[in-house]
């Protein structure tokens, strides 16, 4: 069993987190333009690696982190098995850890464990795959990527929106304090309150006006058009409203 995306197939059953909702609006709502050096920290199956690999030009290069030893396996799978097999590398390591590259990340995009405050699970892979080795990866995880990032780099991410709190406090205590450029609240329905967040990030100083989004996924039984403006060059169901 897999997740069949328009232009590439994949497969996600070793992996303990499968694909989701969360993944599919990160990657489409993220902005590529100029992007040259990207980084996938804990791509699990690798969506996000191909879904920047479908939106960047060809002479682009991405470099997928996974420290699950299974999940980097179907990465690597799924990654030949696309129409960019040249573009993405991955490379089973610990996000902390990899020996740096010789160039710099235009964009750093994550999915990343998400904390104990927020989920809780019974199965150890999974439990692995969203809390991390530490209670807490926001802060070490953020600041590694500004270790990477070129000047004028970026930092996308998904999260709860439980977690946002916990996010902003990290932008401020880092070393390297980030600014939040682009904010979306994504809702489910429309009478619900917003459940994720997708956040665009980048040193203080470079910082551009904020830009505040609200995405509401489906409405009415069908797909919304916010929505499909971001996943639809993706997700095959995205036409069947």
């Amino acid at each position: 069993m897999g997740f069949q995306c328009r232009q590439f197939y994949l497969k996600d059953d070793r992996c303990a987190m499968k694909v989701s909702t969360d993944s599919l609006l990160l990657g489409g709502w993220v902005r590529t333009d100029g992007v040259s050096y990207a980084a996938d920290f804990g791509c699990g199956c690798g969506i996000l690696s191909l879904m920047l690999a479908q939106r960047t030009h060809d002479t682009a290069h991405i470099d997928a982190y996974e420290y699950d030893g299974a999940a980097a396996q179907q990465a690597i799978e799924n990654v030949d098995n696309s129409p960019w097999p040249s573009k993405v590398m991955v490379q089973q390591a610990d996000v902390l850890k990899f020996v740096e590259p010789s160039y710099c990340y235009d964009l750093v995009i994550m999915n990343p464990p998400y904390f104990a405050a927020h989920l809780n699970s019974a199965n150890s892979q999974r439990q692995l795959a969203r809390q991390g080795a530490a209670q807490e990866i926001w802060q070490p995880w953020l600041a590694r990527a500004v270790q990477l990032l070129a000047p004028n780099g970026r930092i996308a991410l998904v999260a709860p929106q439980q977690a946002l709190a916990s996010i902003v406090d990290a932008t401020h205590a880092m070393q390297t304090p980030l600014a939040i450029i682009r904010h979306c609240n994504v809702r489910s329905v429309p009478q619900r309150q917003p459940y994720l967040v997708l956040l665009e990030l980048t040193r203080q100083g470079c910082e551009q006006e904020l830009e505040l989004e609200e995405l509401t996924i489906r409405e009415e039984n069908k797909y919304t058009d916010a929505f499909l403006q971001y996943t639809g060059a993706f997700y095959l169901r995205g036409t069947d409203n």
